[in-house]
């Protein structure tokens, strides 16, 4: 936090950018600069954008370039995900949607549009050479359940992957769920209640299939007998779709 009011606010910006290292997105949070001296804080950033030792990623957002033989280097992938994805040291999203899935090995698709599950509903904006657009989610963010919430977001989406086979991503998915603790499967019981009826069918007919050990009457009693579930997958790799009403 900025403290020492004898310290022009350039100068802290001055000295702040000398540590941070090339290719780091930062924004306001970085300098730790309170309300009321965000417009100076926004004015020596824009400065120092103007003199190009600094870029302007998005509004608010900047990155220190790295120069080649061949430009300035943007900065990567992972760097503009959790400059959209963290508020200083804070979780305030996380990545899921299209390129989620494509790091999971479910599609082959690359997507230039960033998905962001987050807890506050916020407009689609452009950052860097990507669309970025925000999903509401009410689940609890942290370093644990993220995990387990892609894996959820997986199962709701398992149809709508581009380029993907149900049947195969299910099968991937299995096999990253029988990795997972005793702890973290009952965790991800806990999350599902906050996911459509479908996701909660289809981990629950998993489970059942294949973590015969995880307690899964929760889930069975949060789904109404008279609804199905149109998922499509085959009897090869979900034996017991009418146990969870699975079409």
């Amino acid at each position: 936090m900025y403290t020492d009011n004898k310290i022009p606010i350039h100068q802290l910006v001055s000295e702040r950018i000398g540590e941070i290292s090339e290719g780091v997105v930062f924004d306001y949070s970085s300098f730790g600069v309170p309300p009321a001296g965000e417009l100076s804080l926004a004015k020596a950033l824009s400065r120092l954008s103007q003199q190009e030792v600094i870029v302007r990623l998005s509004k608010g957002k900047y990155y220190k370039p790295r120069q080649t033989l061949f430009g300035k280097l943007k900065p990567e992938e992972d760097e503009i995900i959790k400059s959209l994805t963290y508020k200083g040291d804070k979780i305030v999203g996380y990545l899921t949607g299209g390129i989620l899935y494509n790091r999971m090995g479910l599609t082959t698709q690359v997507p230039n549009v960033l998905i962001i599950g987050t807890g506050t509903v916020l407009p689609p904006k452009r950052v860097g050479q990507y669309r970025v657009k925000y999903s509401k989610r009410t689940a609890p963010l942290t370093p644990d359940s993220i995990p387990l919430l892609q894996l959820l977001d997986a199962l709701k989406d398992i149809k709508k992957i581009g380029d993907a086979d149900v049947n195969e991503s299910l099968v991937r998915l299995i096999e990253v769920l029988k990795k997972l603790s005793s702890t973290q499967l009952e965790q991800l019981v806990v999350l599902a209640g906050s996911y459509n009826a479908a996701t909660r069918a289809l981990l629950g007919a998993v489970f059942e299939a294949y973590l015969p050990e995880v307690d899964t009457n929760s889930l069975k009693k949060s789904l109404n007998v008279f609804t199905r579930y149109e998922i499509g997958v085959s009897k090869d790799i979900l034996p017991n779709p009418s146990n969870w009403y699975i079409l």
